[in-house]
């Protein structure tokens, strides 16, 4: 194993949103140490960039579910945002729906407030070129093109890497493919059951805390 990559919101932050800098500083302490660490999220880009300067990274970042991928500061957009467009259009005709706040940020997917039904949303959206994803903090709708897995396969190229290279971290029902596609796996104690189903590893500390518990379970941080 040659570096990690790892969700943010609800491995690395609480359900209040705060980030446990505890979280931080063990992914600071693993990057210096020589391992590779990406950021692969369903948050926008701005939230993910700062997340890899406040760290200290100089890995590729993955943001909106595999829609958008960044590298040296260079930008790619692997879905398109037309798809869901079409499918959200028709949706608010059908249902009330909200976006989310974040959503002026978003360039590859929409993404609602978690409020919403998400299973009416599948249901008036099926005829539709995408994906509808929960990510327990929005519903995004998203191409099909990539999602978390696939762009992070892309992004470990970029550096040299494989994904069976890789340790992941996440979850969410988003996380799900990336866990079990990566070479070790790992659920934080608060992940769905599909993400723990997924997963080699479940931790018994939830968020933060069980993002530093897994990496001391893979030995790359002293316990």
């Amino acid at each position: 194993m040659k570096g990690i990559v790892t969700d943010i919101d609800g491995t690395m932050t609480g359900t209040d949103r705060r980030v446990q800098t505890s979280a931080i500083e063990a992914l600071r302490k693993v990057h210096d140490s020589g391992y590779r660490v990406i950021l692969a999220t369903g948050n926008v880009l701005p939230i993910a960039f700062a997340f890899h300067r406040i760290i200290g990274l100089d890995e590729p970042i993955v943001a909106e579910n595999g829609g958008i991928l960044c590298f040296n500061q260079k930008v790619e957009y692997l879905n398109n945002l037309q798809d869901a467009q079409r499918a959200y259009d028709f949706l608010r005709k059908q249902m009330k729906v909200e976006r989310l706040f974040t959503d002026r940020w978003r360039f590859t997917e929409i993404a609602l407030e978690p409020n919403a039904d998400v299973d009416l949303v599948k249901r008036f959206v099926r005829d539709f070129n995408v994906n509808v994803e929960d990510s327990g903090y929005a519903i995004h709708i998203e191409g099909r093109v990539y999602n978390k897995f696939t762009a992070v396969k892309k992004a470990s190229a970029l550096i040299g890497l494989d994904v069976k290279q890789l340790a992941a971290f996440g979850d969410g029902f988003n996380d799900i493919d990336m866990l079990a596609g990566c070479g070790t796996g790992i659920a934080v104690g608060n992940a769905v059951d599909g993400a723990k189903k997924a997963a080699k590893y479940i931790t018994s500390g939830r968020f933060g805390d069980g993002l530093v518990e897994g990496l001391k379970w893979l030995g790359l941080l002293e316990s």
